[in-house]
């Protein structure tokens, strides 16, 4: 168990002692401690004639490397023992006499989990094969390289498929005739890890390149902001830092996840998308999508997870605060620590359907005002969730590779919050049906904004209209290589993955192939064709700079022979990145006449000190508009959500960076606002850095 706490002994156990604490003898991670048992006899027998193992050497330089452990923290600088599934590795046993093969026989033994079973894949008891039979990786095996006095080198494999997690590991040494034993407990355990450089491992990834980004990668950078005004955040993975592997493995050592599972990367994965959020099960991180974040960190200010990991690991309570990309960062940190390939995902414009109709809904009354109790939907500015890598076995044939897993919590999943893993290619199908939760994520890319008025308890909604290409916009994560200045250079488009081309033919038959199998309420919205003689157009504004006043331009064009009157109104809103709204800004309702064949514009002016007070965490707007044609009753109804752009911080540093040498870095900010800022703070943080830096300013 990966715990701090420990266990008190029950009465009648049996206690080693080690000139520690005294430990209950299944758990205990004490010196070389030798035990005496005989099948014969309860009462005590002598042990002279049996081998006793002296120590076992892990040979740490020789096969870390080859297993791609040898970054971690915890065998650089703590010599603990991790490895990979699937792939040999060599230990060395020294007894205190030479064993006689002929008389004699070697054991090893693993276990994992609070009871081991060899019938459940848990327990692992292995004699020594012949040196000429070659292990396999799917199996279970050690055999005798070679011998030489008091010492043996063994070669180990653990299959491809077995448990991920700390095995306990013990030698052994047994008379063939009287079956007399003695069993060497004095070895520390054994982490065994996903691995996804063998191609028996579900995790299996061939490309060299992908493998080093999305599984030894510990930076990154994770897409924020708008489709229109994209932004990143430069993000510490640090998965191979302090204490991050411990963390990793204890959680999915307590995740609601049967012992037999941890080697099944599907339910590791979705377990952890549990266990990351703390809405159930005191998990890692503690949502809040607004202020005051007083009592804990505000979700802006992380620049990576291991402070966030280790902060869990050392308190068992969950850390406050955070928001989509925090959780997805964090989910990517230990995914990677475990050898799941993973990788951090942005979805611009991402829907958020609570009821699974596959259609955002937004619902207005006879004056075309909005229905706040009605509106449960929402479309997110960005949202930020996570990729992993591996074979569906459990999915029909084409369904593996990349799987979509959310950790933020959003909805619940068998009562869980969590989501996922769904394969993407399910999910680019419309194939809702397959699990995890496809539905709830092929929503988030690839749904329709439908705008609907209510008139009452007694009368159907009525359909305005559906937009069609609004959800889902540039899915970006970072492409492989190294990491660039800029949120394109490495940027990785992934929509087309998700989702065929907004509004092309295919992508009308996925989007209704998703709605049949999900049994949508709102296949109804599509079975009329629509008719429209005015026309019109909102601007569509990327982003404005804070402190600046800012206007919206909506266009309306008559194409009919007759003249048109439109009843229009506008609201301008604050919004947080979510996409619920803060605070009303303003709204101004307008009358528009418009003779046959003619247009007209109508200008929405904002004043800087009409919004400077009600800005967000996240520094969003919404304009609506919506309007309706008094002689047709035609209606048109559109938003804009748009960023408000804080300046940059400008970072330099003086002279090459050169190993174990100081360096300045210079941070420069220009405050755009006609007041003065106070109590600000630079933090910064990375590889190699214990902990988050911070220097006050202003």
């Amino acid at each position: 168990m990966l715990s701090n706490r420990r266990p008190k002994p029950k009465p009648g156990a049996a206690l080693l002692t080690t000139g520690r604490k005294p430990k209950v003898a299944a758990c205990t991670r004490a010196p070389a401690t030798l035990i005496t048992v005989s099948r014969l006899s309860a009462a005590p027998v002598s042990a002279q004639n049996v081998t006793e193992v002296q120590s076992v050497d892990w040979q740490l330089a020789v096969n870390t490397v080859p297993h791609h452990t040898d970054a971690f923290d915890a065998v650089e600088e703590h010599k603990k023992v991790v490895f990979r599934r699937g792939q040999p590795f060599i230990l060395q046993v020294t007894t205190d006499q030479k064993l006689n093969l002929d008389e004699e026989q070697l054991k090893l033994r693993f276990d994992i989990g609070k009871k081991p079973r060899v019938t459940t894949g848990t327990r692992a008891i292995l004699p020594l094969k012949d040196s000429k039979k070659a292990l396999l990786p799917m199996e279970w095996g050690a055999r005798l390289m070679k011998q030489n006095g008091l010492g043996m080198m063994i070669e180990v494999m653990a299959p491809a498929d077995c448990p991920v997690g700390e095995w306990k590991f013990f030698v052994i040494t047994e008379l063939k005739d009287s079956k007399r034993r003695k069993v060497y407990a004095g070895s520390p355990s054994v982490s065994i890890l996903f691995n996804p450089w063998c191609k028996d491992d579900l995790v299996y990834m061939s490309a060299a390149e992908e493998r080093e980004e999305f599984v030894m990668n510990d930076v990154g950078k994770i897409w924020v902001g708008t489709s229109k005004e994209i932004r990143v955040r430069a993000w510490n993975y640090g998965q191979f830092e302090e204490l991050i592997l411990e963390t990793a493995l204890r959680l999915v050592e307590v995740a609601v996840l049967d012992t037999v599972s941890w080697g099944n990367p599907v339910m590791v994965a979705r377990a952890l998308s549990a266990m990351l959020n703390s809405n159930d099960d005191w998990g890692v991180l503690e949502g809040r999508w607004q202020s005051p974040y007083d009592d804990g960190v505000a979700p802006t200010q992380w620049q990576g997870s291991v402070e966030i990991l280790r902060q869990w690991y050392e308190t068992d309570d969950p850390v406050k605060y955070g928001q989509c990309w925090v959780f997805s960062g964090v989910f990517t940190t230990v995914l990677r620590a475990l050898g799941i390939p993973a990788r951090s995902v942005t979805n611009f414009a991402s829907a958020h359907d609570a009821n699974s109709n596959i259609t955002i809904d937004v619902f207005f009354d006879e004056d075309l005002e909005p229905l706040p109790d009605m509106n449960i939907d929402s479309i997110w500015n960005f949202h930020v969730w996570n990729e992993c890598w591996m074979a569906r076995p459990d999915l029909p044939a084409g369904y593996g590779g990349w799987q979509a897993v959310d950790a933020t919590p959003q909805e619940t999943s068998e009562g869980v919050f969590r989501a996922g893993p769904a394969s993407v290619e399910a999910i680019r199908r419309g194939e809702v049906g397959q699990p995890y939760d496809a539905v709830f994520i092929f929503a988030e890319v690839n749904a329709d904004l439908v705008h609907w008025i209510d008139r009452g308890d007694n009368a159907e909604v009525e359909k305005l209209h559906a937009y069609k290409d609004t959800i889902g916009r540039n899915i970006s994560t970072k492409k492989p290589g190294p990491l660039l200045t800029g949120p394109y250079e490495d940027k990785l488009d992934l929509t087309a993955a998700y989702k065929p081309l907004d509004r092309s033919v295919e992508e009308r038959a996925v989007l209704l192939n998703a709605m049949r199998q999900a049994h949508s309420s709102s296949l109804c919205a599509y079975a009329e064709s629509e008719t429209q003689d005015v026309e019109f157009s909102l601007e569509d504004k990327e982003s404005v700079e804070i402190g600046s006043d800012f206007a919206h331009i909506v266009k309306v064009s008559n194409t009919s022979d007759e003249a048109r009157s439109i009843e229009m109104t506008c609201h301008v809103y604050t919004t947080f990145y979510t996409g619920v709204i803060a605070d009303k800004v303003k709204t101004e309702k307008h009358l528009v006449k418009l003779p046959p064949k003619s247009d007209k514009v109508t200008v929405i002016k904002v004043a800087a000190e009409e919004y400077l007070d009600l800005l967000t965490d996240q520094d969003s707007f919404q304009v609506f508009i919506c309007a309706r044609v008094k002689e047709t009753n035609q209606v048109f109804c559109k938003d804009d959500a748009f960023r408000v752009r804080a300046p940059d911080i400008v970072i330099t540093a003086d002279g090459p960076f050169k190993a174990g040498q100081p360096t300045n870095i210079n941070f420069k900010l220009v405050n755009p606002l006609p007041k003065t800022l106070m109590n600000g703070r630079f933090i910064f943080e990375g590889p190699g850095i214990s902990k988050p830096v911070s220097i006050p300013c202003g």
